[in-house]
């Protein structure tokens, strides 16, 4: 079986060659960190990793605020760079995983999280570093640790402010948000692309033949959801649009708890069964509210998937013994990548600041969805 390359290493050998065979000579400029990105089609944290990596084999040096050059073999030209060289980087031990929970930390147990922190892990310990959780609504503070940077994340109702975010920023600290972003603020984020994903599992539906599709979402009101679910409102939006078929607000349902819960789906069921013209497929935007949603029906005498389709999201464990179809919103990446960019330790704070990657979910196909008989 062939190993596909890294492109990070497509690119260290592509410029090592170029170096060794002469073609590239002492003291020459080579493409900047965002010219390789574009010209390789990859990230500028991917970039960036190869031109450290060619620092580390002795092959280019950089001066500060010019770029990187290819080294000579007398170092000369290092040496009389070395006023301008950029100052050694803060060398990074420790991440925290910074929540804010406070009492209810069967919120951690949310496979969400549980994938989330288990890409975090899997990434530090391949980075050497240590990885630890913070619980700011005990601590009131971030920790006074000048070898750490801290990844951000909201867990239920209790979000971080954004006035705390700005306070962190001008501290200089070392942040990166996920599952969450501040647009006014120069934070690198790490969100989930929870329109796609909103658009993935109702294109679904449309495409076995359903057309009466309703959405079950949480909130006060449709004006007052939070990101994830206005934006998978807006994917709901968007699958319909693209097949031409009208939005019809009665298909909508909020209902607004402090947490997800199964009651939600058998509100909706009963919400959407006494339309005159009820739904032959339901999204129910999670897992929990899908299954309510499954419960209600059969007690009701409704099979499902027969006479109606049901789509959750976030692919918890309980939904494969239940046949579910739904969203895995694969957290995992979203963990791993938000140490990458924490990594990004020699990047300029301009740059960093511009850092941000949106992760696409991925539809699971089960039992619970059907092609619409008519």
């Amino acid at each position: 079986m062939v190993t596909k390359q890294a492109k990070y290493q497509i690119i260290v050998d592509d410029i090592r060659d170029s170096i060794t065979s002469g073609k590239w000579q002492p003291d020459r400029l080579i493409p900047s960190q965002s010219e390789l990105a574009s010209l390789y089609h990859t990230s500028e944290i991917t970039s960036r990793r190869a031109l450290a990596e060619l620092v580390n084999e002795g092959l280019i040096y950089r001066i500060r605020g010019k770029g990187s050059y290819v080294k000579s073999s007398s170092g000369a030209a290092e040496a009389a760079a070395l006023d301008s060289a950029e100052p050694p980087a803060k060398i990074l031990e420790r991440i925290y995983l910074v929540h804010n929970t406070g009492g209810n930390i069967f919120l951690l147990e949310h496979r969400f999280y549980g994938e989330m922190f288990r890409g975090i892990l899997a990434e530090a310990e391949r980075r050497g570093l240590e990885f630890l959780f913070w619980d700011y609504s005990l601590e009131k503070q971030l920790p006074s640790d000048d070898r750490a940077c801290f990844i951000i994340t909201s867990m239920g109702s209790n979000d971080f402010s954004q006035e705390m975010l700005r306070e962190w920023v001008e501290e200089e600290r070392q942040i990166v948000t996920v599952h969450s972003y501040f647009p006014q603020l120069s934070v690198p984020y790490v969100i989930i692309d929870n329109m796609t994903g909103g658009y993935l599992a109702t294109e679904h539906l449309l495409s076995l033949g359903h057309t009466r599709i309703g959405i079950l979402l949480t909130g006060p009101s449709v004006l007052e959801l939070n990101q994830e679910f206005s934006l998978r409102l807006q994917g709901y939006r968007l699958a319909l649009n693209l097949q031409h078929i009208p939005f019809d607000p009665q298909l909508v349902c909020v209902i607004d708890v402090e947490s997800e819960h199964q009651k939600q789906g058998e509100q909706g069921f009963d919400y959407f069964s006494g339309l005159a013209d009820p739904p032959t497929a339901i999204f129910a935007t999670s897992d929990i509210k899908a299954y309510g949603l499954m419960r209600a029906a059969r007690l009701a005498g409704c099979s499902v998937p027969g006479d109606l389709s049901i789509v959750g999201y976030d692919n918890m464990d309980f939904g494969l013994y239940l046949g579910l179809t739904t969203v895995d919103q694969n957290s995992h990446v979203m963990g791993r990548k938000a140490v990458e960019i924490l990594s990004s330790d020699k990047l300029p704070k301009e740059r960093m600041a511009s850092l941000k990657d949106e992760i696409v979910p991925e539809l699971v196909v089960r039992k619970s969805t059907a092609a619409l008989i008519k």
